[in-house]
């Protein structure tokens, strides 16, 4: 959880549309602050088998330790919008740049193209997928595998395939609930 503005609006906590989602699955959701002491945050990572890291509106320092700790322990992680943005920069010297076409209302908003030769493509199993886009800022480069594109070569995923999970996606699947959405997030449930 974390602090957020949407429609001008501060929040604390993660968008209804995650916990939505996940109630389609026999999973049990613990919600983790990313703003309390690390060690807390550690404590609860040991009742949980797995991490969504969730998109929000600006970085908390804690993030990037929740990223390498997560990374070093071998926690499977799915990182959504802010969260794949936390995975790349923590990759790549904490670089990230501005995006002026990404922050978009539609559903689906632009395609990506996947790598053939990435996880991402064998879990879904197509090149190119619709998402949707709410992003302002994107990753310039990451030592992690890309995943996918837009076709503006902006980086729309990352993923590590030394390790049991480590997978983030720029758009938002807990927001399309879509039949691509869902074979993802089963995919990441069912390894843990």
């Amino acid at each position: 959880m974390r602090k957020f503005t949407e429609n001008n609006k501060n929040f604390f906590g993660n968008r209804a549309d995650l916990y939505t989602f996940l109630e389609q699955f026999n999973i049990n959701i613990i919600s983790i602050p990313i703003d309390i002491n690390f060690k807390k945050i550690k404590n609860i990572i040991k009742l949980c088998d797995g991490i969504i890291m969730p998109g929000g509106s600006s970085f908390h320092p804690n993030d990037f330790l929740l990223v390498d700790y997560l990374y070093q322990k071998d926690i499977p992680t799915l990182g959504i919008c802010l969260g794949m943005q936390a995975m790349g920069e923590h990759f790549n010297n904490h670089q990230e740049n501005k995006v002026s076409n990404h922050n978009l209302k539609a559903n689906y908003a632009h395609y990506v193209t996947i790598n053939k030769t990435s996880l991402l493509y064998k879990i879904l199993k197509k090149d190119n997928i619709m998402v949707n886009s709410r992003h302002n800022y994107c990753l310039p480069n990451t030592t992690l595998k890309v995943n996918a594109y837009s076709k503006e070569g902006i980086i729309e995923g990352i993923e590590d395939n030394t390790k049991k999970f480590f997978l983030g996606v720029e758009w938002h699947p807990e927001s399309l609930n879509d039949t691509n959405s869902y074979t993802l997030i089963k995919y990441f449930i069912n390894i843990l």
